[in-house]
């Protein structure tokens, strides 16, 4: 008895090795076979919703908008090109002379799992400031993405409002008026720009009412200072002497520093500075100190009209 035991053990512990070295197929083996020709699968487009605005060098020049159209596979990777095709929808606002594509199909390489193709703006071509749509219908046939979201792309594509200056600061150069300074001590101002160098140089004005109302204190000299006009139509304003001031007999020096942006694509020119004020040495200018006071702006502005 105890010898058919014995035999019959070493059966089932021989069957038991023979059923643990045969090889199962996993659902992760399944997904990281070879390529499937006949595996279903679908094809949508990668990141169909995009808003995009062109650019502009600091010497000027713009910078047009560059991105891919790109679709992605969902299922397996097919063993052959799968060439996508999309045409353009009709409530496109973009003219095709304003744009250009690499291709007017996308193909997926065998074996991959995305493909796209090249797109490009032809920025002088656009109006600007002005918000245009390219809206793309992807059509895969019967691959085509279940969803509608991944089916239809739309982007929204703007030229940057940039007209450029003919004869740098030169075209800056005339009499400005509108307002100076932050919140409740905001105050009517008008100064007189003009060419010092390759810089422009404003007359004094800025900043007065602010001293006087905020600050109490009277100009007693001074209020001109330089900026650097950049062709990308910025502006920066080194930290320089900016004037004296008078309080109950003494006199106080203060100094100027910001940025600030011009713009051209009007009639007359437009000057927007974002600055403050800083006694010599201090890190920190009047505004940010005491920003609570200034609607917790920590700086002043100059909104200023060509005449």
């Amino acid at each position: 008895m105890k010898n058919i035991f014995k035999i019959l053990l070493t059966v089932i512990i021989s069957g038991a090795l023979f059923f643990s070295c045969e090889e199962v197929e996993t659902n992760f083996d399944a997904l990281t076979t070879e390529p499937d020709a006949g595996a279903p699968f679908y094809v949508q487009f990668i990141d169909a919703a995009q808003n995009l605005e062109s650019g502009v060098t600091e010497e000027g020049e713009l910078i047009d908008i560059e991105t891919t159209i790109a679709v992605s596979l969902m299922g397996l990777p097919q063993s052959q090109d799968i060439a996508v095709s999309f045409a353009v929808d009709p409530s496109t606002t973009i003219e095709s002379s304003m744009y250009e594509m690499s291709a007017s199909n996308i193909t997926i390489p065998a074996g991959e799992t995305s493909g796209s193709v090249t797109f490009k703006t032809i920025t002088t071509n656009m109006p600007a400031g002005e918000t245009l749509k390219l809206v793309l219908n992807l059509d895969a046939g019967d691959n085509n993405s279940p969803s509608e979201n991944g089916t239809k792309l739309t982007y929204d594509l703007t030229r940057l409002a940039f007209c450029p200056l003919e004869n740098g600061a030169a075209d800056l150069v005339g009499a400005y008026s509108g307002t100076d300074g932050q919140g409740d001590y905001t105050s009517g101002a008008s100064i007189t720009a003009s060419v010092n160098g390759s810089d422009l140089e404003f007359s004094a004005g800025l900043g007065v009412g602010f001293i006087v109302d905020f600050w109490a204190e009277t100009v007693t000299s001074g209020g001109n200072f330089t900026m650097k006009i950049n062709g990308n139509g910025t502006i920066d304003i080194p930290r320089q002497y900016f004037f004296t001031t008078d309080y109950e007999g003494a006199a106080y020096d203060y100094e100027i520093a910001g940025t600030g942006k011009w713009e051209n694509c009007g009639d007359k020119p437009k000057i927007i500075l974002e600055y403050d004020i800083y006694y010599p040495g201090d890190e920190s200018g009047l505004a940010k100190t005491y920003n609570s006071y200034l609607g917790g702006i920590p700086y002043l502005t100059a909104d200023l009209n060509m005449q």
